[in-house]
């Protein structure tokens, strides 16, 4: 056997300090050989899986050193491994995370493959110790893959899913459905880093027929009018409460003028154009994911946010109630002399107000109460009635 010595192409100087040796001096050296071969005449047969390659040694970095023992040229030695390697080796294949169009299951992993390489440390070693071989069979060393399904589900598990109904001849009308279909697909899919902020209004767009909406029932001074874009914030209280349900911290959030029906009291988040907003900031460790799905046929609003779960905590369940009534305003009747007699139109129904406190409860995986947090307190305020009549029933 041959002594195995490192030739790197370069002199250094004693004392240089406690520098690291590199790959290929860390090899064990070997005996001298009594018979030093020729490394530009000696061919050896490389065994590579089922594929056996006759090269020279000297093709492989192979040379004669000092005192007739045989050394590795680095720099031969590297370009023949790239070589070999890029032919014969298969890298790591990493986990991938696809979304489908399936609203029930959105996200679906792919998981990682190992690959394989030639063993750089085990080839060099072995082209020194048996150059006196015919044949040398070159082993692989597996290579693993830097991401792993596991860590993708980690970081993309489903934090909370919310869904409300819109049936009903009120709630399923077919403009206010077309603009909560339309809301629902500009924040399906969206993306948020961690720390950055979320705003309803300026995902969906302003609420105007050039942006896609159609005129349906809104809520303006009290009253129910037609506005385009009607509806929407029926999918920006779904994303409220699925929101409040993975724990993120809102920014900015409104109640309606009276409690809504497709949602408990205080669980409502009213958006208007210019100047009502629903804001959130991804207060995860890593992206978040938001998926929002409108079922015509089961007449449902459904979001679900994925990102990384942290805290204490494995779930949240939002819980709300009706704290108190308010004083009643009354119904104001006033004239209108255009109505003809015995005529009475009501503008706007007299609704008595109402205060109402949500919380925040905490769970383990046990489906045990860790802690009860108070999330809002909201009072819906009475609103005086408004009536016109005819001037005989005018007093």
């Amino acid at each position: 056997m041959l002594a195995l010595v490192i030739l790197c192409g370069c002199s250094g100087q004693a004392g240089e300090g406690n520098k690291a040796p590199s790959l290929l001096e860390r090899i064990t050296p070997a005996s001298p050989s009594p018979t030093p071969l020729d490394p530009a005449a000696k061919t050896v047969d490389l065994c590579v899986g089922n594929d056996v390659i006759s090269y020279r040694l000297s093709d492989m970095g192979v040379i004669v050193g000092a005192a007739g023992t045989l050394a590795i040229d680095q720099k031969v030695f590297a370009a023949f491994y790239r070589r070999l390697n890029e032919r014969y080796g298969t890298p790591a294949q990493n986990a991938q995370l696809l979304y489908s169009d399936d609203p029930a299951d959105p996200i679906t992993f792919v998981a990682e493959a190992e690959g394989q390489r030639i063993d750089e440390d085990s080839l060099a070693q072995t082209l020194i110790e048996k150059a006196e071989a015919p044949r040398i069979t070159v082993d692989m060393e597996p290579v693993a893959a830097s991401v792993t399904a596991e860590e993708l589900k980690e970081k993309h598990a489903l934090l909370s899913t919310f869904t409300t109904s819109f049936k009903g001849s009120t709630l399923g009308r077919k403009n206010r459905v077309n603009n909560m279909a339309l809301a629902a697909s500009r924040i399906n899919g969206i993306v948020l880093d961690p720390g950055e902020e979320f705003s309803m209004n300026e995902t969906i767009l302003d609420r105007t027929k050039e942006n896609g909406y159609y005129l349906a029932p809104a809520i303006r001074n009290g009253t129910y009018e037609k506005e385009y874009g009607g509806g929407v914030c029926q999918v920006s209280s779904t994303l409220f409460n699925a929101v409040m349900m993975a724990d993120l911290t809102v920014t900015e959030r409104h109640h309606h003028s009276w409690p809504m029906t497709y949602v408990p009291i205080g669980r409502d988040a009213t958006i208007a154009t210019g100047y009502k907003d629903f804001r959130f900031v991804n207060s995860t460790k890593s992206e978040l994911v938001i998926f929002a799905h409108l079922d015509r046929k089961a007449k449902t609003v459904t979001v679900r946010l994925y990102g990384q779960k942290s805290g204490d905590f494995d779930h949240v369940k939002v819980t709300s109630k009706r704290t108190s009534s308010l004083p009643p305003k009354g119904t104001k009747v006033k004239l209108d002399e255009s109505l003809s007699a015995g005529s009475r139109v009501e503008e706007r129904k007299e609704r008595r107000g109402k205060t109402s406190v949500t919380y925040k409860e905490y769970y383990d995986a046990s489906d045990q109460l860790i802690r009860k947090e108070t999330a809002y307190e909201d009072s819906y305020p009475s609103i005086e009635g408004l009536v016109y009549v005819s001037s005989d029933l005018y007093r």
